[in-house]
């Protein structure tokens, strides 16, 4: 039986493995408020429509799904839900971009949707909607066992992608350094002025 694409369920993906080597400190633990990144992000993918949400993140919670192969940096998590989730397509989202938005996420989710593609916004590769197809996963399992090239653009090169423009370049902002993250910080702060007191900024 042919597996149907377009009217496949959408997994959002909590992207929470990585090294954070760049910070100094575990990325998914910074705060905003009293949430941090990591719960902050899941309840960012609950908002939207996805059918289901999961975190991808190896600290031994019960609750949450640890890479298969380790050492890839974004494709081990990726691969370890697309492999244990072959029935969703997926809507992967990093904890390092504090500064997306439920209604760019939702273009990305109705674009993947409508067009049965892979989409991401133009000049960044992750947040990504997957069509986690068989082929997906064959290159992707490829990738990392077969392969150096570990990088999020290398796999996407694989692939027909949709570009879409976000509502602003700050919204797909990376942080991997403490500069970084100051910086979002101060955008957060300048357009979340009635909750201003509600940042809480880490020391490093």
């Amino acid at each position: 039986m042919k597996d149907n694409q377009e009217n496949r369920n959408v997994m959002g993906v909590v992207l929470a493995g990585g090294l954070s080597s760049r910070m100094g400190k575990d990325k998914a633990l910074l705060k905003i408020a009293s949430s941090t990144m990591v719960k902050r992000t899941e309840r960012l993918l609950r908002n939207t429509s996805v059918d289901k949400v999961v975190i991808s993140r190896n600290d031994g919670n019960p609750s949450h799904f640890s890479d298969l192969i380790s050492g890839a940096g974004p494709l081990s998590g990726i691969h370890s839900i697309a492999t244990r989730f072959p029935h969703y397509n997926l809507l992967i989202q990093p904890v390092d971009l504090p500064l997306m938005d439920t209604k760019n996420l939702e273009s990305l989710i109705a674009c993947g949707r409508e067009q049965s593609k892979n989409v991401r916004f133009k000049g960044s590769n992750l947040p990504l909607f997957v069509q986690n197809t068989p082929q997906f996963r064959q290159i992707l399992d490829y990738t990392l066992k077969c392969t150096q090239s570990y990088s999020v653009a290398r796999l996407c090169s694989h692939f027909l992608m949709l570009e879409l423009r976000a509502s602003a370049d700050s919204k797909t902002f990376n942080t991997n350094t403490p500069e970084q993250w100051r910086f979002a910080m101060q955008h957060f702060e300048k357009n979340h002025q009635p909750n201003t007191q509600e940042v809480r900024y880490e020391s490093f």
